[in-house]
């Protein structure tokens, strides 16, 4: 995978090392095309999905093998019990009751994002098709002053271009941006395609797709069990990096050096190979916010059908969340024109 920034090689190098032969040989070759590696990290094969932007910079996706497959969406009581006791004070949100588990059979393979789009990736797509965010045509975005010394916003100096934080790259993920400015860009992304692999949809995940990437076959809390201090290991959240600058009783107390987000792909990856589902920015999700009885058997159960609540989800937590919110089955309900300095996406193709 590329960045189009100096660092991307050994980013590369770092996370994927991938098998020979990965890399787009000719511009004769499809685009985009399939290609099956071994990701470093789990020393296990995978099949991409792998998108040319131009300018040497790529968009890699991982195949999920979903068709047919049954699983629990959203939390058992068990868990929400323990997290209304740990997290809020025994006071039981009302958000709790739309978190209810739901057994959930998808209907098709997809392809989802290896890592949250990035901003080098983000910036391709704003050269090529001269998009200007909506961010940046209304009030802004957030960010972090550091003459201040505080996070601030809405402010039309913090956009997707700049967040504050210190160190952001191309190797970063996205954020500042809203729902519709990431559909545009995926819709950017779907006429890259040139039609020699067949694509039904390119779009944000629906909420069913994104809690079964998470899980990754898993049944606990995190991809990879209960044991939150372990989200260091996986996951940017809020822990004792953070904790040092911003006091948070309710961070972890292992550290996973990051106190803003991170450059993409540095944390273990899922049992999937993805990286980055607990923690470091919060990931926008197609559908429509509602209780999971409702959900639709078609389509990966994407709620296309509003539900009483125009307002969209996040999912996954950020560099700043408390474990709690960094569940599989959190869903984090926002603002219909939202945009945050922590908030970014990643993709979901269906061939």
């Amino acid at each position: 995978m590329a960045f189009g920034c100096s660092g991307r090689m050994r980013l590369v190098a770092l996370v994927l090392a991938v098998s020979a032969g990965v890399g787009r040989a000719a511009d004769t070759e499809p685009n985009p095309r399939v290609a099956n590696a071994t990701d470093a990290k789990l020393k296990r094969e995978f099949e991409y999905l792998v998108f040319d932007l131009g300018q040497g910079v790529e968009l890699r996706l991982v195949k999920v093998p979903a068709k047919g497959k049954t699983f629990m969406i959203g939390s058992s009581k068990d868990e929400q019990d323990e997290v209304v006791k740990k997290y809020h004070s025994g006071k039981r949100p009302d958000s709790m009751e739309f978190e209810n588990e739901q057994q959930v059979t998808l209907t098709d393979d997809y392809f989802i994002g290896q890592f949250e789009v990035t901003r080098g990736q983000f910036r391709r797509f704003i050269e090529d098709s001269g998009y200007k965010t909506e961010t940046e045509q209304t009030d802004g975005g957030y960010g972090w002053s550091e003459e201040l010394k505080k996070f601030e916003g809405r402010d039309k100096k913090y956009s997707w271009k700049n967040t504050g934080s210190l160190g952001q790259s191309d190797e970063h993920p996205v954020t500042n941006i809203t729902p519709t400015d990431a559909r545009k860009f995926c819709e950017w992304l779907g006429k890259k395609a040139d039609g020699k692999m067949k694509l039904r949809e390119v779009r944000l995940p629906g909420e069913a797709e994104w809690e079964f990437a998470c899980q990754a076959g898993g049944t606990g809390r995190f991809s990879f069990g209960d044991d939150e201090e372990k989200l260091a290991e996986y996951a940017n959240v809020a822990d004792a990096t953070w904790n040092e600058r911003f006091p948070n009783p309710k961070a972890i107390k292992a550290k996973d050096g990051h106190v803003f987000a991170a450059s993409v792909g540095q944390f273990k990856p899922n049992a999937f190979g993805l990286y980055d589902m607990h923690g470091n920015v919060w990931e926008w999700c197609e559908d429509y916010y509602g209780k999971y009885a409702n959900l639709p058997k078609e389509r990966n159960q994407l709620q296309t059908v509003k539900q009483g609540q125009d307002r969209p989800v996040m999912r996954g937590g950020a560099c700043y969340a408390n474990p709690g919110d960094c569940r599989c089955a959190f869903r984090w309900l926002v603002g219909v024109n939202g945009r945050y300095g922590n908030g970014g996406f990643r993709v979901v193709c269906m061939p």
